[in-house]
């Protein structure tokens, strides 16, 4: 696979603690114990939003003020371990890569950079919808004239494997985002990791 489709919150922003405290602001919640949060992790985005009594008509509006936040302490938010230097090898080795994701483009590249990992990335592909990341793979597929074939998404959530089935693209799952193992494996992904470094023997 010489083409790889990266997520971004969850596969290389570590920004699930950052959305919680943003979470809880808003809401004006306690805290959700660890059991609890492992609970929400092992659920749908959709079985979340009921979970916390958030109605989908919220969706957009929260997502525009979450982007909002987020891009003012974007800074504060660190790298999954070892991410940059997978990122380095994964370019040596001749694989083109991009970023998708339902954040902002503005705050998907001050992270980059911020990271010093921009030079690895051929595109940065933001503001996708929640629910429609189908139809942003396959139009990144169209601009860069990719096959399906030759490429590969790797993510962190279940709506990212089921995407990928749909849109005919390879799917990677890793286990140290917003969706917890249980529910990606039921997902089926075509692959699914535990850990960043685990990344490099799948792709040799």
């Amino acid at each position: 696979m010489s083409n790889i489709i990266f997520d971004f919150d969850g596969t290389l922003a570590d920004s699930l603690p950052m959305a919680m405290d943003l979470f809880y602001k808003w809401s004006k919640r306690v805290p959700y114990s660890p059991i609890e949060v492992e609970k929400m992790r092992n659920m749908t985005l959709k079985q979340v939003l009921n979970q916390v009594g958030i109605p989908l008509w919220r969706v957009p509006s929260l997502l525009v003020n979450g982007r909002a936040e987020l891009g003012r302490h974007i800074h504060g938010i660190p790298l999954f371990m070892n991410i940059d230097n997978i990122l380095k090898e994964l370019q040596q080795r001749g694989h083109t890569m991009v970023v998708m994701s339902s954040n902002s483009p503005q705050n998907i590249h001050k992270f980059l950079k911020h990271h010093t990992i921009d030079q690895y990335f051929d595109g940065v592909h933001g503001n996708t919808g929640l629910f429609s990341k189908t139809n942003a793979l396959k139009a990144i597929l169209r601009k860069y004239k990719w096959q399906a074939i030759d490429t590969l998404a790797i993510g962190d959530e279940a709506r990212d494997i089921d995407a990928a089935k749909k849109a005919g693209i390879t799917s990677i799952a890793v286990g140290w985002g917003y969706n917890g193992e249980q529910i990606l494996r039921a997902h089926k992904p075509d692959f699914f990791v535990s850990k960043p470094s685990e990344l490099l023997k799948l792709l040799q």
